[in-house]
């Protein structure tokens, strides 16, 4: 893949120019190809990416070129090592990372030119504390870029929206459509229950439908894109690991996907999952 990360953890041709599409309305630029062109400065100059995993948004800004200095930071120390030796491997010296716990770090000085937040939020304690951390280290001229899930708090979907996640689930190929720890094939799509994945995973703090309603607190908003995900992420969350046996088959389902989560989303049917946000400093604001 050459775009800035695989969506929906399956690495697939056809999910990356459905999400592509569903961004920029092309399926051949990705989001953030789209951001540099219509409202990033071609010169970025210092880049700080939070929620950095293995690096892919880091070396696609590297691509891009326009930037003096990259920092990509994570809480996953593993991850932010093998992003770490990606960028060596290509000989990115102006990109390093450092790994971040959002709860007892600071924020690497700014002022930063571009700051990118990544599907970091909704994990986070602390939410509206680290995007007023992000508005402060952010440049005057600087813009601030979301890439997050803001669908249903702990996959509690509605029932009329869980309704057409079934009726696609039950289409699916047996094989993708069984449990990767069970080993068993539901009748039914089966989602976690909200306790258990509190119990499960008490990380996942922030309410992820408030997330945007935050940003727009506390950044002036620019502009607000639709990253899709209303069908595909509740259909095949956890069921990532079934994929690849049928590598020509399986991009055949996820282009059928892409074109009905599409269609649900244009009808109102399928809100989407995941969005991206671009906001500035608010006017008159220090720090």
């Amino acid at each position: 893949m050459t775009d800035p990360g695989a969506p929906f953890w399956v690495p697939s041709a056809a999910l990356q120019h459905h999400v592509n599409r569903t961004v920029s309305g092309s399926p051949e630029v990705d989001w953030l190809s789209h951001l540099r062109a219509t409202h990033l400065p071609a010169q970025v100059g210092r880049a700080l990416v939070v929620g950095c995993g293995e690096g892919h948004v880091e070396r696609a800004l590297a691509r891009a070129g326009g930037a003096r200095e990259i920092l990509g930071i994570d809480a996953d120390t593993a991850a932010v090592g093998r992003a770490r030796r990606h960028a060596e491997g290509r000989g990115l010296a102006y990109i390093g990372y450092a790994q971040f716990n959002p709860r007892s770090q600071e924020l690497p000085p700014g002022p930063w030119d571009a700051l990118f937040v990544i599907d970091t939020l909704h994990h986070a304690f602390g939410a509206e504390d680290l995007l007023r951390r992000c508005h402060d280290a952010l440049a005057p001229r600087g813009r601030f870029v979301m890439l997050e899930y803001v669908g249903p708090n702990r996959f509690q979907h509605p029932d009329d929206r869980m309704e057409i996640v079934q009726r696609y689930f039950r289409l699916l190929p047996e094989r993708l459509r069984r449990g990767p720890l069970t080993g068993r094939i539901p009748a039914r799509r089966e989602l976690p229950d909200a306790a258990g994945l509190a119990r499960a995973l008490p990380r996942e703090a922030a309410r992820s439908e408030e997330l945007l309603h935050l940003a727009r607190t506390t950044f002036a908003e620019e502009a607000l894109m639709p990253a899709g995900g209303g069908l595909i992420h509740p259909l095949l969350s956890g069921l990532e690991s079934n994929f690849g046996g049928d590598p020509a088959g399986e991009e055949r389902i996820l282009a059928v996907l892409g074109e009905a989560e599409a269609r649900f989303s244009a009808q109102g049917l399928l809100p989407d999952a995941f969005a991206l946000f671009v906001g500035r400093r608010r006017s008159g604001a220090t720090g």
